[in-house]
């Protein structure tokens, strides 16, 4: 388990990374061709719009998951004893787990009818469809990170794993590594 988040987390980081480089170098190549020889690249605000950013932002969401990075409030379960906080935040991993399915199944949704009018972005015929099928990926593949939380915290009792390591998971910045 704990060597599936380690492949996904590295999965997630580097596409997220190429992601942005090429965002970067296409929008380098947009303004150099549009300044130097006035001949913009077809697109490019569309294709920065629709893909690039959609991509980076939503696979943001389970590599926030595996790294522990999403905003916390922990004020009931810091109080509690471990047995206790154990349970309630499987509680909420479940908790979690649904809605993330529920925007999964409203974001399948939204994507085959989108897939069925043949989307494309609002000015120009730039397609967009396709990554809306990004979203019920993203948001079922948190799902899962969701469940695999939840009974990783039911085997070791532990309310907070880090889901990479396996171990209590590090909240101080001052021992953080990068």
């Amino acid at each position: 388990m704990f060597t599936f988040n380690r492949v996904l987390d590295r999965w997630l980081t580097v596409t997220t990374a190429a992601a942005v480089i090429v965002m970067m170098l296409h929008i380098v190549t947009h303004a150099l061709a549009r300044s130097l020889f006035d001949a913009p690249i077809y697109g490019t605000n569309e294709i920065v719009e629709y893909w690039y950013l959609p991509i980076v932002a939503l696979l943001g969401i389970p590599a926030a998951q595996l790294q522990k990075e999403h905003i916390t409030v922990t004020m009931a379960i810091k109080r509690a004893r471990p047995a206790t906080a154990a349970v309630f935040t499987i509680f909420a991993c479940i908790l979690g787990a649904l809605v993330s399915l529920a925007f999964g199944w409203f974001g399948l949704r939204r994507a085959l009818e989108y897939m069925a009018i043949g989307q494309t972005a609002d000015v120009s015929d730039v397609i967009t469809w396709p990554v809306y099928f990004l979203v019920p990926i993203v948001f079922v593949l948190l799902a899962v990170l969701y469940v695999l939380d939840a009974v990783v915290i039911a085997r070791t009792g532990q309310p907070d794993p880090d889901m990479v390591t396996g171990e209590p998971a590090e909240h101080d910045l001052e021992t953080r590594t990068y």
